[in-house]
């Protein structure tokens, strides 16, 4: 099966010889247009059946180098991926080996097959301790058996077929080329320069006429002509994107920056307010050590008076009780000296200050000047500014 799509890889790099010997590819694009134009400006059949036929059959020519892209892309999806795990063989642990039936399998694919039969062949009697060192594997694809060990594994030959074509695919650059969405698989070889867009040769032909004012060019003639434009637009875009980077290298140092002034003036507001703080503090203290003097002073003041009125009373009750006691005991020797002691007590002159709101009902206030504290407080509403420059 391998050998029929080896021929046919080798059939598709004939047809890549014929198209060369055809002459340089330049020459029959010319001769091509040339010959659309006239095909086109006539819209009698001046044209026999033998000339539309020479047309498409040079429009054939021309592509028949593109088509062959398309087979390629069916061999690498078809012939050049493994049967079982569907991934692309290569050379190291997917390299292609091919059994005695001649169906091809990765290697890392034949390895599994061998491992599981050996852990089948091992749980079905307790005589193998180990992996047996050959198991029988048989061929997804004609179940054709192989009794081998997993060295006998490696050593099956590679498909040299597959070897080649993976070969022919790498070096046809596949992955390179960009394929045209309306026409399958035709690669975007071509510019339109009106519509800004890559094209194929069929939309050259079809959809993209240059007597409907379309304009086509050559890809590499594309790149060629607009590259300096595309250069130059660089360069502009380079000069705007160091002076965003310059501008934005200031706002962070400026955004850090006002982090720190943020700290430092609330270190200022705090340290001004503080001192306000502590006047206001050290004021009260002096008002409330006045308040306590003027109360210890008018306290001091009414003990004298108390004391005063104290002992006035104790002398007087003293020479009452004497003097009753003598009456009562009718002892006329005593009535008569208490008598005189007591004349003497009521003689005797003491300033005993009346009940007054000094010593009955006396206060001590506390006064401030009130259009001081308006004053007050309309500075402190208007008390220190934050003002950026």
């Amino acid at each position: 099966m391998y050998r029929t799509y080896y021929d046919l890889w080798r059939g598709q790099n004939q047809e890549e010889e014929t198209v060369e010997e055809m002459g340089e590819e330049e020459e029959d694009t010319q001769k091509l247009d040339e010959k659309l134009k006239q095909f086109e400006d006539d819209d009698s059949t001046t044209y026999g059946s033998s000339e539309t036929t020479t047309i498409d059959d040079d429009i054939q020519k021309a592509t028949r180098k593109r088509n062959i892209v398309f087979d390629e892309e069916r061999f690498e999806e078809t012939f050049l991926k493994c049967m079982i795990c569907r991934e692309v063989y290569d050379e190291d642990e997917k390299a292609p080996k091919m059994l005695p039936c001649h169906h091809t399998f990765c290697l890392d694919c034949l390895n599994q097959m061998f491992r599981v039969e050996g852990e089948y062949r091992q749980s079905l009697t307790s005589a193998f301790r180990s992996m047996p060192m050959a198991v029988k594997i048989c061929c997804p694809t004609c179940r054709d058996g192989l009794i081998c060990s997993d060295q006998d594994i490696k050593r099956l030959p590679n498909d040299t077929t597959i070897l080649e074509l993976l070969n022919y695919i790498k070096l046809t650059g596949k992955s390179d080329v960009q394929y045209c969405s309306k026409h399958k698989m035709q690669p975007l070889n071509f510019f339109c320069e009106p519509c800004i867009t890559p094209v194929c040769c069929d939309c050259t032909v079809l959809d993209h006429k240059e007597k409907d004012g379309h304009i086509v060019m050559n890809v590499e003639e594309a790149l060629k002509k607009y590259t300096p434009v595309l250069d130059e637009t660089i360069t502009e875009m380079d000069k705007s994107i160091k002076t965003v980077e310059e501008k934005k290298q200031a706002l962070e140092k400026a955004a850090e920056n006002i982090e720190q002034i943020q700290k430092e003036l609330a270190v200022q507001v705090r340290q001004t307010f503080d001192r306000i703080r502590d006047a206001i503090d050290e004021r009260e203290r002096e008002l409330f050590n006045m308040s306590e003097h003027e109360i210890d002073k008018k306290r001091n003041e009414i003990g004298d008076q108390l004391a005063i009125v104290h002992d006035r009373e104790a002398l007087l009750t003293k020479d009452r009780n004497n003097l009753k006691g003598a009456k009562d005991n009718k002892d006329i020797s005593d009535m008569f000296t208490h008598h005189q002691s007591a004349r003497e007590a009521l003689g005797r002159k003491v300033e005993i200050p009346e009940p007054s709101r000094a010593t009955k009902d006396f206060a001590v206030s506390f006064q401030f000047n009130s259009r001081a504290e308006n004053n007050i407080r309309s500075n402190i509403s208007v008390f220190g500014d934050v003002s950026f420059k």
